[in-house]
């Protein structure tokens, strides 16, 4: 078992480590084959993720992601031939996800884009009936217009098809709203150009054909067309369905403590859908009730305390100095690290005994309190039974993550702000083994 102090020993001299900084990829390779189908905050690059699976598992194997976010893990899983399963709290998660790991035969995609555009000039005007966010982030006549695509697409008989083209929807959702583009927070910008959405939606479309022509060429090249990904939408912190000691390898990003919301990220399209309860058959309830909904997040900042205990007495060290300055925050990142050892400890279950757990996290500073996020995620595994196999330090260069924060609120930020600290420079890969 790991001491705190032989952790944060092991930390304090470790050094960027250039083989995992893949210093040559550019945004052509991270966005290769499906990975670059819908915007997705804070996502781990392939090449990390294809690096781990290649050097701890053989084809055949199962790969899990227990905060399966917009499916990275399972998209390289099925391209090099190995099983996979992911889980994430997120329903726009999910969509994204079954939408990327779903090779579509080339022809047939375009074929349905030519029956797609003849439908969508002879539809009849439609309207959806929106919630009033909706009204809130789009004008009338682009919601007239995206009314006209969804109803199109709802018209789509085979449901893997209808799926692509509700990404694609999705996706484009925020360029036809006055969201500042720029911004990973719910904001204005009073003066944005808002695109046709036709042309948008269509420009987008044969971006996701070509990506999808790649993957599918990929895969029944090397005979992975049917090779079993499946995602769910899960808590992480509860049982997975999923046998103990049947997962050959576990590579994961978690929420990082109070730094993103995704429910908010993501409220366009769950604003939109969630107007469609026929088709979308829950999705109202994380629409309407969305604040209950953004609590369910691990690393929410609207949540009331938690019982229990973190396992790690790192963690404890943190939260007791938040304390002094910031209770509530001190609360938030409790409940943080509460929900993180109850997701360790169903990784250890559903793990085969010596497979291993790749944690990909990174540390940060909050009210001027240092976030030892990794070596507390290192004690808590410990502690559970892990034995340390490798903690490996990366230069961060292509996470799609801001990277400033405010020095004395500790949210994001902008360039332009004088008090503006670098964060997130550097990320650690934890590597345990059961």
């Amino acid at each position: 078992m790991l001491t705190p102090s032989r952790i944060q020993n092991s930390f304090l001299i470790l050094k960027p480590n250039t083989d995992w900084a893949f210093y040559n990829v550019g945004r052509t390779e991270t966005n290769a084959f499906t990975h670059g189908y819908h915007r997705y905050p804070a996502k781990f690059i392939p090449q990390i993720v294809r690096k781990l699976i290649t050097d701890f598992t053989v084809p055949g194997n199962l790969v899990c992601d227990p905060f399966g976010g917009c499916g990275t893990t399972l998209v390289e899983s099925k391209l090099l031939g190995r099983p996979s399963i992911g889980f994430d709290i997120n329903p726009i998660a999910k969509l994204i996800t079954q939408t990327k790991i779903t090779p579509i035969d080339p022809k047939t995609l375009n074929n349905c884009k030519g029956k797609f555009l003849e439908k969508y000039y002879n539809i009849s005007a439609t309207n959806l009936g929106h919630h009033s966010r909706i009204n809130y982030w789009f004008d009338n006549s682009t919601i007239k217009e995206l009314d006209k695509i969804y109803f199109t697409i709802k018209q789509i008989k085979n449901y893997k098809i209808k799926r692509f083209f509700l990404c694609t929807f999705s996706h484009i959702l925020k360029n036809c709203s006055c969201w500042l583009m720029k911004s990973i927070k719910p904001t204005v910008d009073p003066n944005k150009f808002i695109p046709d959405p036709l042309d948008i939606f269509i420009r987008h479309f044969n971006f996701m054909m070509k990506k999808n022509e790649q993957f599918y060429l990929n895969l029944l090249k090397n005979g992975n067309l049917e090779m079993s990904a499946k995602m769910y939408r899960r808590n992480s912190t509860t049982k997975l369905p999923l046998k103990s000691n049947s997962v050959a390898l576990i590579i994961t990003s978690p929420p990082y403590v109070t730094s993103y919301e995704y429910a908010d990220l993501h409220q366009l399209s769950l604003l939109w859908f969630g107007d469609d309860p026929i088709y979308f058959k829950k999705w109202h309830k994380f629409s309407h009730h969305f604040g209950d909904f953004r609590k369910k997040f691990i690393g929410s900042s609207y949540g009331k305390e938690k019982n229990g205990n973190y396992g790690s007495t790192i963690a404890q060290k943190i939260i007791d100095k938040l304390s002094v300055v910031d209770k509530s925050l001190a609360t938030d990142v409790a409940n943080y690290f509460i929900d993180m050892k109850k997701a360790f400890l169903e990784m250890y279950r559903i793990l085969k005994p010596h497979a291993k757990a790749c944690i990909v996290i990174g540390n940060t500073t909050l009210r001027g309190v240092e976030i030892l996020n990794a070596q507390a995620v290192a004690e808590q595994m410990s502690n559970i039974g892990f034995h340390k196999l490798k903690f490996i330090k990366r230069e961060v260069l292509n996470k799609m993550i801001t990277p400033w924060r405010d020095s004395k609120s500790g949210k994001f930020t902008s360039l332009d702000n004088p008090l503006k600290k670098r964060v997130y420079e550097f990320e650690y890969i934890v590597i345990m083994q059961k």
